[in-house]
């Protein structure tokens, strides 16, 4: 099952759906009822840097739209 990895700074929340990790947005995340719950959730910090397939999995939702 998905779980909510941590909240971005845009709002958005990454899951992680097993072998890969989406964003998707806050209301999304809540209304899908995924756990923890997204008070729980870490807050993305400045000093985390996404792996390189995470970064061109994430460029490429952004040009899917």
């Amino acid at each position: 099952m998905a779980h909510g990895l941590y909240l971005m700074p845009d709002g958005m929340v990454m899951v992680n759906y097993g072998r890969k990790k989406i964003p998707i947005s806050l209301a999304q995340y809540k209304a899908n009822g995924y756990r923890p719950p997204f008070y729980r959730l870490a807050h993305d910090d400045k000093a985390r840097t996404p792996s390189a397939g995470e970064s061109r999995l994430e460029n490429r939702l952004a040009r899917s739209g």
